[in-house]
């Protein structure tokens, strides 16, 4: 009987296992991107994406406009991979080069043709 107590005692005291989650947090700019793992479509870059995968290789792609980026994660048991992508906006680049080009294109214009005309002397010592 004291056999027994004890099995039971020791079986209600044992803490039950933490179930740990295998998680993506996936954090995407701008919110326009589609974000896809393993080939399913999960969301946007509207707010952070946070799903259950199973531990092992995974593959994320982010499609925005008529770019997109892709990568291969590891995930192991219990662990939380955070991984993030930033689309670079280069129309900035481009108008900053083109608004350089038309003020250069303007200096051009109005710089004289020709040489420069030569400087006037003038000796203080010779008459007038």
């Amino acid at each position: 009987m004291l056999a027994f107590a004890m099995a039971v005692a020791l079986a209600l005291g044992a803490a039950p296992a933490k179930s740990t989650k295998t998680q993506l947090k996936i954090e995407v700019k701008p919110s326009s991107a589609i974000v896809y793992v393993d080939g399913q479509r999960k969301g946007t870059g509207a707010k952070p994406i946070l799903i259950t995968v199973t531990p092992g290789t995974h593959n994320i792609r982010v499609v925005h406009n008529k770019d997109q980026t892709s990568e291969m994660v590891r995930v192991k048991s219990g662990q939380v991979l955070t991984w993030g992508w930033t689309f670079e906006d280069d129309r900035a680049d481009k108008k900053a080069a083109k608004e350089k080009a038309a003020v250069e294109g303007a200096k051009a214009e109005n710089k004289p043709k020709g040489p420069p005309p030569e400087p006037e002397f003038t000796d203080p010592d010779l008459p007038k």
